[in-house]
């Protein structure tokens, strides 16, 4: 015979009691707050929309929204100050409008406000901007958000090819989307504050027989950027291809251009080698590349007041050539990852498209007054086939690179190994600190026997070189001590 279980009739209050608790205090949490006091927090009071060129259609931003309670809120109302006039659009759950009501957020839990903006295409020339604002209304307590956006009327390409003589003004950017290929016989003048803007895996491509000419200023500087303008966006790195100049092109040059945040700044292919250069660089930056920045295959440059610094490969990498760099920085205290390349490559020799190793004399590779530095051991790689031509020397240059011990005739009047003292070279600031080694010891001859064409008389930055002080400065920049 079964025996019944007896039950302790003592325990029932006890547990009817803590059942109850439980259940009152889930309740209190799932209470909604009607405190006329709470606010709710954001993510940031401010969306911005950096810069969103006009007819490319629209960018989007999230706003995250975050009740910190322990109970849940209800939103009354969230709506866009600007109604249905406004530029921008509100997306909450899915559901797109100028409005939402009654928007419920539980207890310690948020919710994502998606924010897109569209500028309509107009005719202004000039930077616009866009304004407005979300309100949130709880409890009878009013809150908001501001909302900001860039916008700016621009020329399009879109996988064009170029022929002719093809003029960039400064009258608003251009705007790259695809590979923009000057063909054949074009030439491109780009005209002084001219701002080039490269979509992802966008460039430009300056075939056999076209050219192109840079005629940027110390005060208007032409620029060659990704399209992802704001602060975060110039950080980024691998944003464009870059910019390709064929074998059989030439008479390119660069004068105050600005070349930032691609893959490659300038890639020059194998071409027959003839006295005058083909590529001319002068007060030109490139920066930021993420893997070259300038590579050049069997070419004849100068490279001339200019600063190529921060690239995840080589600064600069010459594979066979003639070169004349003077007055330049080129130092590399890339940061974004690994770094596995010194600053500068010397070789003669290349891969052609087959893979095929191709001899390549570098005739001479000539660096004067300038810095070569970088945050690796060693800075030089040497890359030689026997019986090639392979010639290269450093005259009056802050060196770092032991090259100088198997090749000391190709060093004159060189320091070597020691720090050159930037003022912030990670941040990309690499002007002179008061107690840098090559204050003062650039050779004057070396200036003023630059081409004549291209004076070095002045800095990157427009400061005097000579004159000022004990003598004219190794490297792009000139410090001048306040008296």
């Amino acid at each position: 015979m079964l025996r019944k279980k007896t039950i302790n009739v003592f325990l029932l209050p006890v547990i009817v009691i803590s059942l109850l608790s439980l259940v009152n205090a889930g309740c209190r949490k799932d209470e909604i707050n009607k405190d006329s006091s709470f606010h709710l927090s954001f993510s940031s009071d401010t969306v911005v929309f950096d810069t969103v060129f006009t007819s490319i259609g629209s960018q989007t931003q999230r706003l995250m929204v975050r009740n910190s309670s322990n109970q849940r809120v209800v939103i009354s109302s969230v709506k866009l100050a600007g109604g249905s006039a406004s530029p921008f659009r509100i997306n909450i759950d899915g559901e797109a409008a100028f409005e939402v009501n009654d928007l419920e957020i539980g207890a310690k839990d948020s919710a994502f406000i998606f924010v897109k903006v569209t500028i309509d295409p107009n005719q202004q020339n000039n930077p616009l901007i866009a304004t407005d604002s979300i309100l949130f209304e709880t409890n009878g307590n009013f809150q908001n958000v501001k909302l900001v956006a860039w916008g700016q009327d621009a020329h399009f390409f879109n996988h064009d090819t170029l022929n002719g003589d093809i003029t960039f003004t400064a009258d608003k950017p251009y705007v790259i989307y695809g590979m923009l290929v000057a063909d054949s016989l074009c030439k491109i003048n780009i005209e002084p504050g001219a701002k080039i803007y490269f979509h992802n895996n966008s460039g430009l491509l300056i075939k056999n027989g076209a050219s192109i000419v840079v005629n940027g200023t110390l005060e208007d500087p032409v620029l060659f950027r990704s399209d992802k303008l704001g602060v975060d966006g110039q950080k980024l790195t691998d944003q464009w291809i870059g910019i390709e100049i064929e074998g059989g092109s030439s008479g390119n040059r660069f004068t105050y251009a600005d070349i930032q945040n691609g893959k490659v700044g300038i890639l020059l292919d194998a071409s027959e080698l003839s006295v005058e250069p083909r590529l001319i660089l002068y007060n030109t930056v490139i920066n930021n590349m993420v893997n070259y920045g300038l590579l050049s295959i069997q070419s004849n440059v100068w490279v001339l007041n200019c600063r190529i610094t921060n690239c995840g490969g080589y600064t600069v990498a010459l594979e066979g050539g003639s070169y004349d760099f003077r007055n330049c920085t080129l130092s590399n205290y890339w940061n974004e990852s690994g770094r596995h390349y010194p600053s500068l490559l010397l070789g003669n020799n290349f891969y052609d498209q087959k893979g095929t190793l191709i001899a390549s004399p570098l005739l001479n590779a000539y660096f004067g007054n300038c810095i070569l530095t970088g945050n690796n051991e060693d800075e030089i790689e040497q890359d030689s086939m026997a019986n090639v031509g392979f010639q290269f020397s450093f005259d009056h240059c802050l060196v770092q690179s032991n090259l100088y011990k198997s090749h000391s005739s190709s060093f004159t009047a060189c320091k070597f190994n020691e720090d050159a003292k930037f003022v912030d070279p990670i941040k990309g600031y690499f002007e002179l600190d008061t107690l840098s080694p090559a204050k003062d010891n650039a050779s004057l001859s070396i200036i003023q026997n630059a081409p004549y064409l291209f004076p070095l008389t002045y800095d990157l930055k427009g400061t005097l070189r000579v004159g000022n002080d004990a003598g004219p400065d190794i490297g792009v920049y000139e410090r001048i001590e306040s008296k």
